[in-house]
Order: structure tokens, then sequence, then C-alpha cells
């Protein structure tokens, strides 16, 4: 049979006031009833409950069920003894690093010590127990166990502060990184809109001077757009430009940037192709280029070559030149503009 005085002593500590100690149990293991109801009662105050049992049957079940700061073990019990009790304990998960104080009527046999300290004690008390020792032996524990509580509490808050940083650096990285996007993209199409694809146009013009490559570009604008969107709808004229898009990414190279000037005017950056092979790439786009929709579709495109040294306002006003010639004489083609001597 094992005494729970934890009822009792949780009912008399109820509504602490807010400078009240952190609670914490003790348990105290003894198979003479009056020493635990003696102990219970020199230990009792505030925020402290005694969980008391008279075996180690009764010890370990309520040790599973609470949390204790210190147990204080009897080592003389019948069927389990203390010392037996104790290596129970340091061969479970949950109670190997509860400190144990061993009580024992019997402090001149050293052999009995040893076993003791080597059953996983941290002191003794020698019966009759003196109050005085009992009560500070059971306070240092006890407060090194609020502590040690504090400081798990203490790092488990950092710690979720410090994964809410981190969840809210991701947010934020990705949000930055979906603004940046979004500033970057043609909100229909998903190419690069205009302030972005003339950006990248200068920045490969600036690198391109540094490498010595050639740089081809081309405006492709899409015949007749206009006819298409008012047969057939605003819904598959943006249809038919996003078709446009993915099917000219298909066919040009990874270096190859394309982006959205305007309504159904389009810039493709073509870094390291000298103007015959942009002819080629563009004949190739033209002649790979389907239907979408049941719309059938062409686009004309002006093409040329930057000059050593020229600005991208002087390079597309070329094309665009070039372009103009294409529609000029037919639609449906390429019309190439030479470099400038």
């Amino acid at each position: 049979m094992h005494i729970n005085t934890a009822r009792a002593q949780v009912a008399t500590a109820s509504d602490p006031p807010a400078s009240a100690p952190a609670p914490a149990n003790v348990l105290v293991v003894d198979d003479v009833e009056d020493n635990l109801l003696t102990t219970q009662s020199l230990l009792a105050r505030p925020g402290l409950t005694v969980l008391a049992a008279s075996s180690a049957a009764g010890a370990l079940e309520l040790l599973g069920q609470h949390e204790v700061a210190l147990a204080l073990l009897d080592v003389q019990m019948p069927e389990v003894n203390g010392f037996e009790l104790a290596e129970r304990m340091r061969r479970n998960d949950l109670t190997r690093t509860v400190p144990i104080i061993f009580m024992t009527g019997n402090g001149s046999d050293p052999t009995r010590t040893f076993l003791g300290y080597k059953a996983g004690a941290v002191d003794f008390l020698f019966k009759p127990v003196d109050p005085r020792v009992l009560e500070s032996k059971v306070g240092v524990f006890v407060d090194l166990y609020r502590q040690r509580r504090e400081l798990c509490e203490r790092n488990a808050k950092l710690e979720r502060l410090l994964q809410l940083n981190k969840t809210m650096a991701e947010a934020l990285r990705k949000a930055r990184g979906k603004a940046v996007q979004e500033a970057h993209t043609d909100a229909l199409t998903g190419v690069s809109n205009r302030r972005h694809i003339m950006q990248l146009g200068d920045a490969t013009l600036s690198d391109r001077r540094r490498q010595s490559l050639p740089l081809s570009l081309a405006i492709l604008d899409l015949d007749h757009f206009k006819a298409i969107n008012d047969t057939h709808g605003h819904h598959i004229g943006d249809a038919v430009l996003r078709a446009f898009c993915t099917h000219v990414d298909n066919q040009i190279r990874p270096s190859h940037l394309l982006g959205r000037l305007g309504g159904e005017e389009f810039l493709l950056l073509m870094p390291g192709t000298s103007l015959a092979d942009a002819e080629v790439v563009l004949e190739r786009v033209r002649r790979t280029l389907k239907s979408h929709a049941g719309v059938s579709y062409t686009f004309s495109a002006g093409v040329t070559q930057a000059g050593a040294g020229e600005l991208l306002p002087a390079v597309i006003k070329r094309a665009d030149n070039a372009l103009y010639e294409a529609k000029r004489t037919g639609r449906d083609c390429s019309v190439t503009s030479p470099t400038p001597p």
C-alpha cells in the first residue's frame, strides 16, 4: 500500500500569490506510515507537494504519474529495498536523472554506504533524521530542480523564438523573391516585362563588350492580332499570347531572353549569336508555329546585330525599322537590318 498526499497538498496550495515558488514534487518512500506522515509534515510548504509511498511498487507508480525534484528512499523495506528501487529508477529514462537521498538507521557500515552510492545516491540521511538537516537538503535539491526547470523553459522559449525567426525570415525571403519576380514578370504571359527586358538588354550589351561576343536581337509582332481579339474575344487573344511565348521559349537557346514590350510585341535578346544564326532561330520559330485554341496566327520580325559600342536604343530602333519593313512587305516573315559599319 502507498499513501499519495499529492491531492491534499495541491488543495492547500491552490491560488498561490504571484511571488509563490514554482511547484515541485518530492517523493518519500518508507514502509512505516508514521515516518511518511512525519516527513510530509516537516516538508509541507507552499509550492511543494510530497508524494508518499510505502513500497517500491507504489513509488514506481507515482514516478510514472509525476515528475519529481528529489526522491527520499528508505533503505530497509520488504520485498524490494531502497537500493533495488534506485537501480530500477536508473534503468528508466523518465527517472534516471532524479536525485536520490537514502534514509537509513545504519550509518556505521561503509559497505552499505558504498552500495548506496553505486546504486545512484547523491547523499544519505541517518535516522533519526534531524528536521533542520532534512529541510536544508531537500531545499537545496528543490531549488536546483526549479532552476533547471526555469532554464529549460527559457531554452524552450528561446528555441521557439529562434524557430519563429527562421520561419519569418523564410517567409520574408519568399515574399521578397515573389515581389522581385512579379516586378520583373509580365503578368499575362510569364515572360520578362518591358522594364526588365530592357534592363537585361543593357546588361547583355555591357557583358558582350567585355567578352567580345556578338549580340543579335529581334522584335517580334503578332500579325493581325486585333482581328483575333475582335473575332474570338480577348480571352482567346490572351491565350494566343501565352501560347506564343511558350512556343518561342521552347525553340530558343537557354541563353536567349524573351520579354514583352507591350500588346502583341516582344523583344528577343540573343547573346552570343551572330546575325546569320539569329535568322536561323527566327525561321525555326516560324516553321514550327502551330494554331492555338483553333486560331491560326503568324508573326513578323525585325532582326539585327549590335555594333561595337552601340547602345540599346539605337539597336532596337534598327530592329523596329526592319519589323516595319516586314509588315509592309506582307507579314509572316523576318527582315534583317545589317549592322552599321
